[in-house]
């Protein structure tokens, strides 16, 4: 039985309470941001994304999880752990449907686009490399041996 009240209405109903609220909700992924909808309840230690493997029995997918305190965490009888998006063996966890920061990933992704620009591991050539016009073809492995240790 339910007992549910709104103001000074108080309705009462027949259909048992789901044991786990959050089992209904519609959770995503705290670090792609897919929709974790396949991945069997409850969420377990062993439990990982479809999309893009990360487990999901972590600090970062948690309700409790907050920046707010030192630890990290809401609920002072956990003992954190070190890594916050590893799987952990905590007894308090529970997932919240908005674990994705959509702005924290973009920021990530904008720092990546810079580091490849400034060392050239993108798209960008490096520009230390000669233009290798005056190199032998890589089919004839003795020429192109001789073109590496030649003198300038």
């Amino acid at each position: 039985m339910v007992v549910a009240a709104a103001g000074n209405y108080t309705a009462i109903s027949d259909e048992p309470a789901p044991r786990y609220a959050w089992a209904m909700a519609h959770l995503v992924c705290f670090k792609c941001g897919s929709s974790l909808d396949q991945v069997p309840r409850p969420i377990t230690r062993m439990s990982h994304c479809k999309a893009c493997f990360a487990e999901l029995h972590a600090c970062l997918m948690c309700s409790k999880y907050t920046t707010r305190f030192h630890r990290k965490c809401e609920d002072e009888r956990t003992d954190p752990p070190e890594r916050k998006d590893s799987a952990n063996f905590c007894e308090y966890y529970k997932p919240r449907a908005g674990a994705f920061d959509a702005h924290g990933k973009m920021e990530g992704d904008a720092a990546s686009a810079e580091l490849k620009a400034l060392f050239g591991k993108g798209t960008e050539a490096d520009p230390t490399q000669d233009d290798g016009a005056d190199q032998a073809p890589a089919s004839d492995p003795r020429s192109a041996a001789e073109a590496l240790f030649k003198k300038p």
